[in-house]
């Protein structure tokens, strides 16, 4: 139930947390300048909104005791489309970062990103490339409720390296001269995710079992609010004909958006097809209650 509860404040704070950025760019930025008009009161305001939704939905999520429970492999189509959608936008993103570096190299010219962050893109686009064909193949065993050839913990690793190459990335070049709010979005946001790709891992590979699945709860509503929050809001101002140049790059803005729909459909579909309440394990320990199976041979 507290889970539940951690869902709606998180879709809660993100509306109102886009609103408020939307409303703050559209009437109160000059774009001139590059400053904000109204003396800050918006940027505090979404601000708070998006940390107190973020921290109340893991606190939620933390004192959850139903989500103490296992695991089991099984099909989920949702998670197997969004795992093809972080694909395509991780492959685009690997594909447009390795044009603007040879572009750049031939002409001196870039068209997605800084030329002096051109060389340091090179190395994130080939690991985003590599993270995008373990993502096609985990969202094909996910729609075919497979398990991964060999540990699967092996394949979540690759997710925590992107996460920490993007962290490196974006230290080394973004944060230093974005302003604390975009820090807050991309720096927390990204953070966040990586300690979802860790927990992801862990529950996939059947290390930590009831902390894992708690943590991927704990670490994957703030990350997707933070990300949804901040990308949304960043691509209705583009559509209203107001964007700004950001300090990310748009391209691997729509990666972190496609990351964010992966989790979501991850945890909204998981307590129903994937796991095994912590009640039902207590009686199946106890012989209360003998463990059922599909006719695949699934635990249910």
């Amino acid at each position: 139930m507290k889970t539940k509860i951690a869902f709606w404040t998180a879709f809660g704070g993100m509306a109102v947390g886009a609103g408020l950025r939307c409303i703050q760019m559209l009437f109160f930025f000059n774009y001139d300048t590059g400053f904000v008009t109204d003396s800050g009161v918006f940027t505090v305001a979404y601000s708070a909104v998006v940390l107190g939704t973020a921290l109340a939905s893991a606190l939620l999520c933390f004192f959850d005791g139903s989500a103490l429970g296992a695991m089991h492999r099984g099909s989920n189509p949702a998670v197997g489309a969004a795992s093809l959608l972080s694909a395509l936008f991780l492959i685009f993103c690997a594909v447009v970062l390795i044009q603007d570096f040879v572009n750049f190299r031939a002409t001196g010219v870039t068209y997605f990103v800084e030329p002096l962050h051109v060389q340091a893109d090179l190395p994130f686009a080939v690991v985003s490339a590599v993270y995008g064909v373990i993502s096609i193949v985990s969202g094909a065993l996910w729609f075919r409720g497979e398990d991964y050839p060999g540990p699967a913990g092996a394949m979540g690793v690759v997710g925590v390296v992107w996460g920490l190459y993007y962290m490196l990335l974006t230290f080394m070049t973004y944060s230093a001269s974005a302003t604390t709010v975009e820090n807050i979005f991309t720096v927390g946001g990204g953070a966040l995710m990586v300690l979802f790709f860790l927990s992801e891992g862990k529950l996939l590979s059947g290390v930590g079992r009831r902390k894992a699945a708690r943590s991927v709860y704990v670490f994957g509503i703030p990350a997707a609010l933070f990300w949804l929050t901040y990308v949304l809001s960043n691509t209705a101002l583009i559509v209203a004909g107001r964007g700004y140049a950001t300090e990310m790059p748009y391209i691997m803005q729509l990666v972190m958006l496609a990351h964010s729909v992966r989790i979501l459909a991850l945890l909204f579909t998981f307590r129903k097809r994937n796991f095994v309440p912590a009640e039902m394990i207590r009686r199946r320990i106890s012989g209360e209650e003998a463990p059922k199976t599909s006719a695949q041979g699934d635990k249910l």
